[in-house]
């Protein structure tokens, strides 16, 4: 009885340590560099966490991109599994409370005009420095035109 007892404390006591440092990652848009061009804001990593994340690595993948030049769209994967380019790596290491501006991998075009954009930024990271376990996570955002005829970037959840 006594070992079953030791065996559920330990237990609770790593939960709840665990969620008490676990890591979390945010991610929220820049001010515009062009307003009339979505490509070139800036999207900024939270680390929301309690310890520091280290290697992190970013990727973009697509649900549907259109350029306005040409009248084209593009159909990607619903599920954001189209990687735009392989993870590749922005910061060794980001401090509980620091962030860390990044741009899309399609802002290379920013000649081009994109309207409506359904993305998600893609991030990778190790939350403990001697584990080669990776953390990944998805953050989904969408173009909106407003009255004003600039897009603007919003959140929204990956499964919607």
């Amino acid at each position: 009885m006594t070992l079953l007892v030791t065996l559920i404390g330990t237990v609770a006591a790593v939960i709840g340590i665990w969620s008490y440092v676990k890591p979390r990652v945010s991610v929220h848009t820049g001010d515009p560099q062009t307003p009339s061009n979505p490509v070139l804001t800036p999207f900024v990593i939270c680390n929301d966490g309690r310890l520091p994340i280290r290697d992190v690595k970013c990727s973009n993948a697509m649900k549907e991109l259109f350029e306005k030049d040409m009248g084209v769209t593009i159909i990607g994967l619903g599920d954001f599994s189209n990687r735009f380019s392989d993870l590749q790596q922005v910061a060794r290491v980001i401090y509980p409370g620091e962030e860390y501006s990044i741009q899309l991998y399609f802002s290379k075009l920013k000649h081009h005009q994109f309207g409506k954009m359904d993305i998600a930024i893609v991030i990778s990271f190790r939350p403990i420095k001697w584990l080669s376990w990776r953390k990944e996570s998805l953050h989904r955002f969408v173009t909106r035109e407003g009255e004003d005829g600039q897009w603007h970037w919003q959140p929204m959840p990956i499964k919607k």
